[in-house]
């Protein structure tokens, strides 16, 4: 989740010639790049779909999974087998899986998960936990009559469970997408599963003319009043850390109207520290950056609220006054969860506040940050 969570602090400035605007523009997405809705899948990297929709593909780092129903004779030999579609059982062990499985009205599919206690669903649902931190609970997973467990591949948690259940682990790197709309595509692959594909078309379609259109809208705001720089990463341990320029984060922000602040001749020129996917900033060398910025925001989890005082403990070196501050807080709203199914809300958001010009909207993720 370290596209998300990071996209923690915030800040920025209207950069140009001299004139307090900017007319170049990125190029991370030119309106010629948007796909087709002809093609099956359109922005996510992670899946795709052969012999007509019949075998679906899994990818990530290199590694390639096959899977199709039963009945398909036509996959290759190392494909795994499920059930038929419409009869499918699915536990999910991931959270954030959730959100996909409620869009497409999958829910009397949806056998058993893991964090159940996490998840916001109706409490007469009669769905079996599937354990939590402490790790998967094998002995439920078999009682719940599951044919397929969703998992993730990051730190391959359910090694050797297919194995012993009998229940075959299907890993999703959803949260390897650098695009928002390529995460929220993975409703297909929920759709696939359960033999509901009409209605996740139906829904991806619907987010991402959203999306299309918030994006369209704040590069039009951007095209007359400049892009904001813009700040993001986290507090951990005395440094920032701050995701790199190619992924969600810097999409996100460049769709709305923004420049990512850690684009590559920033990063060059203060010889910035990569760790992994992510920069390790040192605190001097985050005031620099934010020595001109306009704006600040931060990603929460405060039950009694967030002020602008408070952004001042988290950031010292940061000039507060006079400046836009806003923040998204997840006590509030379910940015690990639902945001996944919602990228054209968040995007929205963050046009408004870039772009106050763009006039007035009731904010879903990202707020102003009171005094």
């Amino acid at each position: 989740f370290v596209g998300w969570t990071l996209l923690g602090c915030m800040g920025c400035q209207v950069v140009g010639a001299g004139d307090g605007t900017s007319t170049k523009e990125p190029a991370l997405l030119v309106v010629d790049e948007v796909p087709s809705r002809l093609e099956a899948v359109r922005w996510a990297k992670g899946f795709g779909f052969s012999e007509g929709e019949k075998v679906l593909w899994l990818a990530h780092e290199g590694d390639t999974t096959w899977w199709t129903h039963v009945g398909v004779h036509d996959c290759p030999a190392w494909c795994n087998v499920l059930p038929e579609s419409g009869t499918i059982g699915v536990a999910t062990w991931s959270t954030t899986h959730v959100p996909f499985m409620r869009a497409i009205g999958g829910f009397e599919q949806w056998v058993a998960s893991g964090y159940l206690e996490r998840v916001d669903v109706d409490p007469g649902s009669r769905r079996f936990p599937l354990g939590g931190d402490a790790g998967l609970d094998e002995e439920m997973l078999l009682v719940s009559g599951a044919d397929v467990l969703t998992s993730y591949p990051f730190g391959d948690p359910m090694t050797g469970v297919a194995e012993r259940t009998g229940v075959p682990v299907m890993a999703l790197a959803e949260y390897a997408e650098s695009h928002p709309l390529g995460r929220a595509e993975f409703v297909k692959v929920f759709g696939w599963l359960t033999g509901r594909m009409p209605e996740a078309r139906r829904v991806f379609d619907d987010l991402e003319e959203a999306y299309i259109e918030a994006w369209r809208m704040g590069s039009e705001r951007a095209g007359r009043e400049g892009r904001p720089v813009v700040f993001a990463g986290s507090s951990q341990g005395g440094k920032w850390t701050a995701p790199g320029n190619e992924g969600l984060v810097a999409r996100l922000l460049h769709d709305a109207g923004g420049t990512y602040a850690f684009e590559e001749s920033r990063v060059a020129a203060l010889g910035l520290k990569r760790v992994g996917p992510n920069f390790e900033v040192e605190a001097e060398q985050c005031a620099v950056l934010a020595r001109d910025c306009g704006a600040f925001g931060k990603v929460v989890h405060a039950p009694g609220g967030w002020t602008v005082s408070d952004a001042r403990l988290e950031a010292p070196w940061f000039e507060f006054n006079e400046r836009t501050v806003f923040h998204c807080n997840t006590f509030e709203v379910d940015y690990f969860g639902e945001a996944i199914m919602e990228p054209h809300e968040m995007l929205a958001d963050l046009v408004h506040l870039f772009h106050p010009s763009s006039g007035q909207r009731e904010f879903v993720y990202f707020q102003p940050t009171p005094p």
